[in-house]
């Protein structure tokens, strides 16, 4: 009997059933999780580019409004905007190394 110390064999055996999942997929029926994971990737691209198109729109289609948004963005605090600036990047930088979109 291996010394169990804080329940880690428990724990590797946990890994390995969610690595199990993450390879095969949901279930017979259903789309492969990376399958899902790697359209999410790649859909994100496309939709930050339509997004910046609509805050253009918006700022010429009714200014007051998208100035009371601006005015409303500037009061998010500052570890927000640097975890989403983290995330954003760290997205495009994995995608230099990765295989080609």
């Amino acid at each position: 009997m291996a010394l169990n110390l804080m329940g880690l064999a428990t724990d590797a055996a946990r890994l390995r059933r969610i690595s199990a999942i993450l390879r095969e997929g949901m279930g017979p029926g259903a789309a492969p999780l990376p399958a899902a994971v790697d359209l999410l990737n790649r859909a994100l691209r496309p939709l930050s580019v339509l997004a910046v198109f609509a805050l253009v729109a918006a700022a010429f289609v009714d200014p007051p409004r998208y100035g009371a948004a601006m005015l409303a963005l500037r009061g998010t605090p500052a570890p927000v905007w640097l975890l989403a600036g983290l995330v954003t990047g760290l997205h495009f930088l994995a995608r230099i190394g990765g295989k080609a979109a």
